[in-house]
């Protein structure tokens, strides 16, 4: 899939399980967790995410530290420069104390983290090249017309998955009970706060470019440009946390 985001509607049924049997987070993380060594490494052919041993080498223990730092670093620094409608729906978990779940629920964490990536191995087997079903069936190795451009089925499939997977995201996140959140930015701040992730974002790419340049095919640049936005967010995160606005509580 192009987005990778799209990779986490397949497990969102799942996260309606009790917290002791399967763990959203790690569903969710997991679902999506192979493709962020591509932004970590801003490199969109750094694939070992995808290997089967890779489960264990990477994709764990990624995965374990973008849990801890979303819960206790990035979330609640973030609420307050979302719009209203997102962060109104994210503040009935602000409370939710990530690290005392997983001392307790460790096990649980691990294996929705394997069910996750297992799931996006199984969508990406249909919308890849090389993808298991893709050798199997021959049908998405046909050729299709799409306006005016012939692509073959699995490439259209892409686009196909990720759009009808953002739009099922969407209609999960709206069906969250909204709650008042009265701790707000203002207009001023949070424009200061997106204008400096757009900066950060900016200087590393910038800066990729010149020492780390990889010629990227087609889309393939979107996992770069995605790898320095996460960048630029968990350093201005970092930044708001520590120097501009210390005194915001972070669990």
């Amino acid at each position: 899939m192009p987005f990778t985001i799209s990779h986490a509607a397949i497990v969102a049924p799942l996260t309606y399980a009790p917290r002791k049997y399967l763990s959203a987070t790690g569903l969710i993380v997991g679902s999506m967790v192979p493709d962020f060594l591509y932004f970590i490494f801003l490199n969109p052919y750094f694939n070992l995410g995808h290997l089967w041993w890779g489960i264990f080498v990477y994709d764990i223990p990624l995965a374990l530290l973008l849990s801890y730092l979303y819960h206790h670093r990035v979330k609640p620094v973030l609420l307050p420069y979302l719009p209203q409608w997102i962060s109104s729906r994210l503040s009935p978990f602000q409370g939710f104390n990530w690290h005392r779940y997983f001392r307790q629920h460790y096990f649980v964490v691990i294996y929705s983290i394997i069910l996750g990536v297992l799931t996006h191995f199984f969508l990406d087997a249909f919308t890849h090249e090389h993808g298991f079903f893709v050798r199997w069936w021959p049908f998405l190795q046909q050729n299709i017309t799409v306006f005016g451009h012939t692509i073959q089925t699995w490439y259209g499939m892409q686009y196909l998955t990720s759009i009808a997977g953002l739009l099922i995201l969407l209609l999960v996140f709206l069906k969250i009970s909204p709650e008042p959140y009265t701790d707000t930015a203002s207009w001023p701040q949070i424009t200061g706060f997106w204008l400096t992730v757009g900066l950060l974002s900016t200087i590393v790419l910038v800066t990729n470019e010149h020492l780390h340049y990889i010629y990227c095919y087609r889309l393939d640049y979107l996992a770069t440009l995605l790898g320095g936005v996460f960048y630029g967010l968990v350093s201005a995160v970092w930044l708001y946390n520590r120097i501009i606005y210390p005194s915001r509580s972070v669990r």
